[in-house]
């Protein structure tokens, strides 16, 4: 897999608001129409997409007028998603995920769902902005 030519990516901002999970999800949806991924990778890139995006404006505290930017790579049947914001530090691979997603669903249980869903590639903090980079694989 050449992950260094994607054959479609997508990069957009948007403000860290409530309406950023919304936002994020027509973007997605647009990206997936025009990506030819496996099915189970565009299916799993909006739930992952909803859930780290809502996690940003709920508990990361981003400051008022900031933006969260999203990179969308399609690489063969895998999907390629970076996700930056001003929101607090926070790095998905050390948090305190359930061994088990509790029946109802409480918290932990959506990082639990990212970390089996996708490979985490790189996570970083750059000038004040937390960079995660992972990938959705496709169909196997």
């Amino acid at each position: 897999m050449d992950y260094n030519n994607p054959a479609l990516t997508a990069k957009f901002r948007l403000s860290a608001d409530g309406n950023s999970t919304r936002k994020a999800l027509e973007l997605v949806r647009d990206f997936i129409s025009r990506a030819h991924c496996g099915a189970d990778a565009e299916a799993k890139l909006s739930i992952i997409v909803e859930e780290l995006v809502a996690n940003i404006v709920e508990h990361g505290r981003p400051p008022p007028d900031s933006e969260i930017g999203i990179e969308l790579s399609a690489i063969g049947a895998d999907i390629g998603l970076t996700l930056s914001d001003a929101g607090a530090a926070f790095d998905p691979r050390t948090a305190n995920a359930p061994a088990e997603i509790p029946p109802e669903c409480g918290g932990g249980a959506g990082i639990a769902l990212v970390l089996s869903w996708s490979h985490v590639i790189d996570y970083s903090r750059i000038d004040g902005r937390n960079v995660l980079t992972l990938v959705i694989p496709g169909d196997v």
